[in-house]
């Protein structure tokens, strides 16, 4: 192996474990949004909803972060820097899955509002309360985000 293919195999590798680390600390911030966010909350729908349709955009691209993951894991295994010439069955499916939930993510975060107001949820229009949905405007008054 020559100077410039160590140095090729060098990056590759490295660009593999930047990537496995980017997609780590994206489902991890992911997860912890959404519980700051309470996005459990829409699904429990109690007195109040805090929605926040970010969130479940990015929510959605969890599985295709994932798919990125092994596809780096991949990558990081395989010996050589020459590109990958089979894909596998479970990416081709599991890439499916990924598109697939990234358009509902993307559809229902803009369809959950109009569900929102058409329901006898109210929305909290007022500064920080903006992203809240309650049964009882009163309740507005007793949100503390």
């Amino acid at each position: 192996m020559n100077n410039t293919d160590s140095i090729k195999w060098l990056l590759f590798k490295v660009g593999a474990v930047l990537v496995m680390v980017f997609s780590v600390i994206y489902i991890y911030f992911t997860v912890s949004y959404m519980k700051a966010y309470n996005f459990y909350s829409l699904i429990t729908l109690g007195d109040v909803i805090e929605y926040n349709g970010k969130i479940i955009i990015c929510a959605s691209g969890i599985p295709i972060i994932v798919l990125v993951f092994f596809f780096s894991l991949r990558l990081l295994l395989k010996k050589g820097v020459d590109p990958l010439k089979t894909s596998t069955s479970l990416g081709r499916i599991w890439g499916g899955l990924s598109m697939i939930s990234i358009c509902i993510g993307l559809i229902s975060s803009f369809i959950i509002p109009f569900i929102l107001m058409a329901s006898p949820y109210t929305s909290c229009n007022i500064g920080k309360h903006s992203s809240y949905y309650v049964i009882n405007p009163e309740l507005c008054k007793t949100i503390t985000p």
